[in-house]
């Protein structure tokens, strides 16, 4: 078991990927917005194998 906590874990990458989003031209309002989202609808498990949803929109 790791002594870092899950917020010390995830913070970083949660906050580069958000300002990758904002490189990429999305404002941080929507990026987080759509995160919550995703964690509220996601059930993150694995895709089918050869499966890809990137690019595709709901």
């Amino acid at each position: 078991m790791t002594t870092l906590s899950a917020e010390a874990f995830l913070k970083p990458r949660l906050e580069a990927l958000v300002a990758e989003a904002e490189k990429a031209g999305y404002a941080q309002d929507v990026t987080i917005a759509l995160l919550i989202s995703l964690l509220d609808t996601d059930t993150f498990a694995p895709a089918p194998q050869g499966a890809s949803t990137q690019g595709e929109q709901a």
